[in-house]
């Protein structure tokens, strides 16, 4: 069998889970331009963390007001432009014409004869178009306003033909407007805005098992797993649904590198080290030892469980005696014990759920257990 046999993944998925409510809104809103063409300009603008499905929604109400277009006959064109990643007005100019206008040249133009060049192109093919402006905040704070105005200014600065170019507008926040000058924002001013809030934790858990189900074979991913990634993406990701397929994503690449036919507990604790490590060396080197003594309990614990994510304190308790033993050293009592736990969990080095399980969320076991023995042994040195 190929190595690209024994892989669990299938195919990347494109479904948006908890957003559909937000996609069919968007569609109500700008299907007025399909059911009235030319009438009037709209402007939309969406807000909310990175994360939160702005690009993606956007991204599938252009797909899916193409096709009721269509279906009725009219010429709708939608473009998306990340404005992070154009350099400067005229760069921004050519992406958005390259985008809309494909056939439409753009050297030998300035600024304003390009985006005039766009409006003729729409206006002489019968062609409505709308255009997202991605992460335009941040274009606006760095490169300035102009181009909004002369974009908006394309469409209200005309009389007596058609109006062919709609907006939608995606920021974190909508804070920049404040900044704009007055003549801008006359022409900026959005008629509807959207927030998306962060995802929460049942909903980003929705998001995984969606793209688990198409993504990867049948059983490679547990309840279990899910659980796992969807309490990291909200407690430590701030509800960001990136942050939780890519720590699906990476653990699932471990999985695979590792020839494993499932996503265990350690390839997401990996993961998480690789895509978002928080823990330093010096944090733990710097713990007092009956805290490491402790956190290597668990991290053997941790190893031999290789399927679960937290592990009881009963079992900790056991296997802490054990490695006290070894390194020739009283045990803590139970409550103090559990209070070093504690603070172990503020610091952040552990969680302990509501059932008083442990669990070890973003360093992996292994790792953790070579580094506490490397370091009892002498052989890291820490001041």
């Amino acid at each position: 069998m190929s190595r690209a046999e024994r892989s669990i993944f299938k195919y990347v998925p494109s479904r948006l889970p908890h957003r559909e409510d937000e996609i069919n809104y968007l569609v109500k809103m700008l299907n007025i331009i399909l059911d009235s063409p030319g009438a009037s300009s709209q402007r939309i603008l969406i807000t909310g963390e990175t994360g939160t499905g702005k690009t993606a929604t956007a991204r599938k109400v252009g797909d899916t007001l193409e096709k009721i277009a269509e279906s009725k006959g009219l010429a709708l064109r939608y473009a998306h432009v990340n404005c992070r990643t154009v350099g400067g007005k005229f760069g921004l100019a050519q992406a958005i014409t390259q985008q809309a206008a494909p056939k439409l040249p753009t050297r030998g133009y300035g600024l304003t004869e390009m985006l005039h060049s766009l409006w003729d192109y729409l206006n002489e093919r019968d062609i409505l178009l709308i255009l997202t402006l991605d992460e335009i905040d941040y274009y606006i704070r760095t490169t300035g306003e102009d181009i909004v105005y002369e974009l908006t200014r394309l469409t209200d600065g005309v009389t007596g033909v058609p109006q062919r170019i709609n907006f939608m507008f995606i920021a974190r926040n909508h804070s920049f407007i404040e900044a704009m000058r007055p003549e801008t924002l006359s022409r900026f001013r959005p008629q509807e805005r959207i927030e998306f809030p962060p995802y929460k934790e049942d909903q980003l858990k929705d998001i995984i098992v969606d793209r688990v189900a198409e993504a990867f074979i049948e059983d490679a991913v547990s309840e279990e797993i899910t659980d796992f990634i969807a309490r990291n993406a909200a407690t430590y990701g701030h509800g960001d649904a990136r942050y939780a397929i890519s720590l699906l994503y990476v653990a699932g690449m471990i999985a695979d590198r590792e020839e494993s036919r499932f996503v265990l507990p350690e390839h997401v604790r990996e993961a998480q080290g690789r895509t978002d490590p928080r823990l330093r060396d010096e944090d733990i080197a710097l713990r007092p030892d009956e805290e490491k003594y402790i956190l290597l309990s668990l991290a053997r614990c941790l190893k031999k469980e290789k399927e679960a994510v937290f592990i009881l304190l009963t079992q900790l308790e056991t296997m802490y005696k054990t490695v006290c033993e070894e390194y020739e050293t009283k045990p803590v009592g139970r409550v103090l014990l559990h209070a070093l736990l504690k603070n172990l969990q503020i610091l952040g080095i552990v969680n302990i759920d509501e059932k008083f399980r442990v669990e070890l969320p973003y360093v992996k076991a292994e790792v953790l257990e070579k580094f506490l023995v490397d370091l009892q042994s002498g052989s890291r040195q820490y001041a």
